[in-house]
């Protein structure tokens, strides 16, 4: 009688210390899912106010994307000269938004040298017993003198002209080096790395990082001053800036202008834009060699504006932009087009 009522009040106990067990476990279960679940909200609710926050910095970036597009249409519309005293070429404040500030800036990409101009081959390309002043074309001499503008960064006309050939090889169509600084499939095969020449138009100018002889230091510098465009196009003598205005010269000459005639230039043109190309053949700074500047010629067979060594029109314009939303900024550049039919965008990139 005893041990039966021992046996049967130890019953319950046993069964008190496994729900206490099972409680705990459900505790601690409730517990971590609790965890989890805030977690989970967390993230969703960064994830949505990051997305929030992108589509904020979308919507100002674009936002300036299309009044630089307004700018430029209007200004079509208004004048068949480009130049740096007009609206476009304004240096805005950045503006006010209600999350911060956003900032505009409009650059003629034809008052850059557009390495593509590279492919615009001379009749004596590839006639290496050619003269350089000769068997080179007008854009690509001026891609030599603009080699060799660098104070800092000092280069010889030999050096100039091998990195050119290099570049030439890159974006032309064909396998044949434009000479001995020239490399193509074959040379760049030979290499750890095992690269072909890209034998088509550079679409990026970090591409040059590539192209034989072209050294870190030296892109870094050119850099600023040289852009993609997917035509060649004619040099705006209203836009460039002073350095690129310094690769206009006699077109026997491949050196590039003195620095006193490159400032005196670009302090003529503050005070009066060039109406047409042929003004650089009277310009009085330029006297003694502004008749020998090869203005129209199209070392080419094909006679069309693009293939013109300089102008004073533009179709092609980068817009820069950057928003500031609280501590955080966010950058783009775009890449606009503007003919007869309007303003088109062609690229456009964002970046941190």
């Amino acid at each position: 009688m005893t041990v039966a009522h021992e046996s049967r009040l130890g019953q319950p106990a046993h069964n008190r210390g496994s729900a206490l067990v099972l409680a705990l476990l459900i505790a601690g279960l409730v517990a971590v899912l609790a965890v989890q679940f805030g977690q989970a909200f967390l993230l969703q609710a960064n994830r949505t106010e990051n997305g929030l926050l992108q589509a904020r910095f979308h919507a100002y970036l674009q936002g300036a994307e299309t009044l630089a597009a307004q700018v430029l249409a209007t200004d079509g519309m208004d004048s068949q000269l480009d130049h740096l005293q007009e609206a476009w070429a304004t240096q805005l404040p950045p503006f006010p938004t209600d999350d911060g500030w956003l900032e505009v800036q409009l650059v003629d990409a034809q008052g850059l040298y557009n390495i593509n101009n590279l492919s615009v081959k001379s009749a004596y390309q590839d006639d290496l017993s050619m003269p350089p002043a000769q068997r080179f074309s007008e854009q690509q001499k001026q891609f030599i003198r603009l080699l060799q503008s660098f104070a800092e960064y000092p280069l010889s006309e030999a050096e100039a002209i091998e990195i050119t050939e290099a570049v030439i090889d890159w974006v032309d169509e064909d396998d044949q080096p434009a000479g001995p600084g020239g490399a193509e499939s074959l040379y760049y095969s030979a290499e750890s790395r095992a690269l072909n020449a890209a034998n088509q138009f550079v679409s990026d100018i970090s591409e040059l990082a590539l192209v034989r002889h072209m050294s870190a230091e030296l892109l870094l510098r050119i850099m600023p001053l040289v852009t993609a465009l997917p035509v060649p196009t004619a040099l705006n003598i209203n836009s460039a800036p002073p350095q690129v205005l310094g690769a206009i010269n006699a077109s026997q000459d491949l050196e590039p202008l003195p620095a006193d005639s490159v400032l005196a230039l670009a302090q003529y043109r503050a005070q009066a834009f060039f109406g047409e190309t042929a003004e650089l053949a009277t310009v009085p700074v330029l006297q003694g060699i502004g008749d020998k500047i090869a203005l129209n010629e199209s070392q080419s067979h094909d006679e069309e504006r693009q293939n013109r060594p300089y102008g004073v029109a533009s179709e092609y314009f980068i817009v820069y932009a950057s928003a500031t939303i609280g501590e955080h900024t966010r950058f783009m550049e775009a890449l606009l087009f503007r003919d007869e039919n309007g303003v088109r965008t062609l690229s456009r990139n964002f970046a941190l």
